[in-house]
């Protein structure tokens, strides 16, 4: 996918490439904590606390798509000619890499679980590997995040289709999701339920317009003004999250904030020519990393409750670590393999998305 994935070489823009790896770097450590404050780890919270806010990494991967997309497609937008490309290179992206870990996965549950799957429904099952938009999670749940950009690539498609239409489609969308805000804002209780909440008008949603605004603002002076401003407003709205309160889950000003920290540091991140090693190392395997950092973490869990006791930041750091490994390695041996692969098809171009 856009903010996830890219085609292989080096990176056009090495500070949107280290903001990959800062946004899946965030979602490896709160999914680390999460797994260790489970009964069966030990119930410990690592660090605080302090990374529960790292679920923002996903905010920041919406933003990062709208960036993405709209600096690479915006010269398609208006040209019928163009959606074949456009729909293949997206699909592919997601389609690919996330079937081959749904394959694995699933026959990993199978093992001593066959039932697990009557008991599930096939109906779900298919839907889950599909990415087709549903009220209930997918199996792999970090696919639940995948349906969203699915959404966004389907609507930016319309756009690509016929300039005028699909303005018009992204103006309602937008509108939808705004007032699904207010709505909550104003009454704790949000406008849309079910599959119109879940999917279509989820806060979440607000994020792609935040990245795509930021790819089309005309080129402004003191780049990194605009990088440490949005960090600083970035991180104070993830301390707010970890540490303050919220009326309601899914409170929509942290996602306002995360969106707007992360459109201004993506807007600066795009003047950066240099970025250190192990953050362009994050951001090209991120995709991979996110699919399987849980999984992975999950695993270590398993086998350090078979071990004496570590304290608890060391054994958080060797979770993270186990994820963040497995990510690497899985994108150096299937996703940039997948990647060379589709590079050689004539509906690609060998653009970094």
């Amino acid at each position: 996918m856009a903010s996830w994935t890219r085609a292989p070489g080096p990176p056009r823009l090495p500070g949107i490439e280290a903001g990959r790896g800062l946004a899946a770097l965030l979602v490896v450590l709160f999914h680390v904590t999460q797994i260790l404050v489970l009964p069966e780890n030990g119930g410990r919270l690592a660090w605080g606390g302090l990374f529960d806010f790292g679920r923002a990494g996903v905010d920041a991967f919406f933003v990062l798509s709208g960036f993405i997309i709209m600096t690479v497609h915006r010269a398609d937008i208006g040209q019928p000619a163009c959606v074949g490309r456009f729909a293949w290179k997206r699909l592919y992206r997601i389609y690919s890499l996330y079937l081959a870990v749904n394959a694995v996965y699933f026959a990993a549950l199978s093992l001593g679980h066959a039932h697990i799957w009557a008991a599930t429904g096939w109906p779900h099952i298919l839907m889950s590997a599909a990415l087709i938009p549903e009220s209930a999670a997918p199996i792999l749940q970090v696919g639940w995040s995948l349906r969203h950009e699915l959404l966004f690539y389907a609507l930016f498609g319309l756009l690509v289709w016929h300039r005028r239409f699909g303005q018009a489609v992204l103006a309602v969308w937008a509108a939808g999701i705004l007032l699904n805000i207010a709505h909550a804002l104003l009454t704790q209780a949000w406008l849309f339920e079910g599959f119109w909440h879940v999917i279509v008008f989820r806060p979440y949603n607000i994020e792609f317009f935040f990245g795509m605004a930021a790819a089309v603002v005309p080129g402004l002076t003191h780049r990194k003004a605009w990088l440490a401003a949005g960090l600083v407003l970035f991180l104070v709205t993830g301390l707010q999250e970890a540490f303050g309160t919220q009326p309601f889950p899914e409170y929509p000003l942290l996602h306002l904030g995360y969106a707007l920290g992360a459109a201004l540091a993506l807007y600066g991140a795009a003047g950066v020519r240099h970025a250190p090693g192990w953050m362009l190392a994050l951001g090209g395997a991120s995709y991979s990393i996110y699919l399987v950092h849980t999984l992975a973490a999950l695993a270590a869990a398993w086998a350090l409750r078979r071990a004496p006791a570590l304290p608890t930041e060391l054994a958080f750091l060797l979770l993270a670590g186990s994820g963040i490994v497995a990510g690497l390695v899985l994108s150096a041996w299937v996703e940039q393999p997948l990647l060379r692969l589709a590079r050689r098809t004539p509906l690609t171009e060998p653009a970094h998305a």
